[in-house]
């Protein structure tokens, strides 16, 4: 059995989709450091059991200044073993 949702709305960043959720319009999935980093009193989030892991490859524009990717890829090596 197909199980759609009847409307799909589409938000333009984090904050608008937050705020949909937030007024019940709708529900979103998210990485779980969003539950560590987000508070807001009419979201709750619940765990998504038995979900695969999603690969994430970082991606730069091949003219950004090299010091700041270095430190970017740093620090996203960092938190990905904490």
């Amino acid at each position: 059995m197909d199980q759609r949702p009847a409307q799909i709305i589409e938000t333009a960043n984090y904050d608008e989709r937050l705020e949909t959720v937030a007024t019940g319009r709708g529900i979103g999935i998210v990485p779980e450091v969003a539950q560590r980093r987000t508070r807001h009193p009419a979201v709750r989030f619940v765990p998504l059991t038995n979900a695969p892991p999603i690969p994430v490859s970082p991606a730069h524009l091949p003219d950004a200044q090299r010091t700041l990717i270095r430190r970017f890829l740093d620090a996203a090596v960092r938190t990905t073993s904490e």
